[in-house]
């Protein structure tokens, strides 16, 4: 057990009593917490510790009732990533708010059966629960798209849900008649709905219907068109030794070259007009760069 009669801690954490109160942490709390009673934990990771640097720069000190807990052996089994934050707070009078647990039971944590982790979804329903997974996916996929935005994490998940929430809704409602009739592109769902999702925003939902419902027809057997044609090739012969990320990237670019077609011609007469060394990133122009700004 840890010797704590030169303990600077407002409290003994070698207890087997249970308790749980609020204390106000300092960092020197912090230095002596992790130097003394981190005995019995999992590795630091500093990517961790630097995503709550962000978080506290950006929104301070959050009192989210999640505790510092010691075991029954005086060494902590959470919040050792928070406590990092504090110690390296050169300002040894600073205070933040922390739930302090005692008396934790000796390996509970591998033990019991652990907390689901939290997911983006699992915010935004929080907050809208006519949210659907699927839709969730697509404006993960969108951020996935967009060059340089952040990505869809539990931290940003709620403000951008209700930025995108009703062009993708609208975005929902244009594809899934075409991706309930067609099953070849199910592996695309999400990036289809995420394209679909930033050209209604951009005005273009009319094309969008366009387009696919020229694809459905191409697809089904029942028309085809220059353009559809052309792009059902390109995608057999260019996409099957891609991984699942790789097809999505090809998969979001082809339909941005689709809209540039259809906007130019939007009987579908117009070749897709696409190699491999085209299609990179780079090389495209039209909506594709203009999504990205």
């Amino acid at each position: 057990m840890k010797n704590t009669k030169t303990s600077i801690l407002p409290f003994n954490p070698v207890t087997t009593e249970k308790k749980a109160f609020v204390i106000k942490m300092t960092p020197p709390m912090a230095r002596y917490i992790l130097k003394f009673h981190n005995g019995d934990n999992r590795q630091l990771k500093k990517s961790q510790v630097s995503k709550i640097d962000q978080s506290v720069e950006a929104h301070n000190w959050l009192f989210d009732g999640q505790p510092c807990s010691f075991n029954i052996e005086g060494n902590i089994t959470e919040k050792q990533h928070g406590l990092t934050h504090i110690a390296n707070n050169p300002d040894d009078t600073a205070e933040y708010d922390v739930v302090i647990v005692l008396g934790v039971v000796l390996d509970a944590f591998s033990k019991a059966a652990g907390a689901k982790p939290r997911r983006a979804h699992d915010e935004i329903w929080r907050k809208d629960n006519s949210v659907l997974a699927s839709q969730t996916a697509i404006l993960g996929d969108l951020c996935e798209r967009m060059g340089n935005r952040p990505k869809l994490s539990i931290n940003n998940a709620v403000d951008l849900w209700f930025k995108w929430k009703k062009y993708i809704q609208q975005s929902e409602n244009i594809c899934n008649e075409f991706l309930t009739q067609t099953q070849d592109f199910s592996g695309q769902t999400k990036t289809i709905g995420a394209w679909a999702t930033l050209c209604i925003k951009a005005k273009c939902g009319e094309e969008v219907k366009i387009f696919l419902d020229l694809l459905k027809d191409e697809m089904l057997g029942k028309s085809s068109t220059r353009l559809t044609s052309d792009f059902i090739q390109y995608w057999e012969e260019n996409t099957p030794y891609e991984n699942n990320e790789g097809k999505l990237k090809v998969m979001y670019r082809m339909l941005c070259v689709a809209m540039d077609r259809i906007i130019e011609k939007s009987s579908g007469e117009i070749g897709f007009n696409m190699t491999p060394s085209k299609l990179h990133s780079k090389n495209l122009g039209g909506v594709y760069q203009k999504f990205l700004a």
